[in-house]
């Protein structure tokens, strides 16, 4: 059996995003809230010195980055479905090239899907 990245995508995006979050939330309470309970918890990044600001940095990026990349998954996914749901074969080719580049982005279940909504159409392209 073939593993591809683009079969789990979202699920990596949404993990990605709450790890940075989680980091986030961490640093920033280092940095600019000190909530000592947090700290003394032992969720502290205190103990890397002038690196947190990096690691601040980097978690604030890849909290955007992979908020960015979910939500870009979701409207693609909501597009794809919008049009394949269509009741019109005039749409449904008229919008085939982007449905084709948006299953090929989102995955082999969203592929499968096109070719079933190719068939139901008896299109032959």
């Amino acid at each position: 059996m073939k593993f591809s990245f683009r079969e789990i995508q979202s699920y990596i995006y949404i993990i990605m995003a709450a790890v940075s979050i989680v980091v986030f939330v961490i640093v920033f309470n280092n940095l600019l809230v000190g909530n000592q309970a947090i700290i003394k918890s032992g969720l502290s990044f205190a103990s890397t010195g002038d690196w947190m600001y990096w690691i601040f940095v980097v978690s604030l990026i890849g909290l955007i980055l992979f908020i960015y990349l979910y939500l870009r998954f979701l409207i693609d996914a909501k597009k794809f479905t919008e049009i394949i749901s269509g009741s019109s074969k005039q749409s449904f080719i008229k919008n085939l090239k982007d449905l084709e580049r948006i299953a090929y982005k989102l995955g082999p279940a969203f592929e499968k899907k096109l070719q079933d909504a190719k068939s139901h159409w008896n299109y032959k392209g």
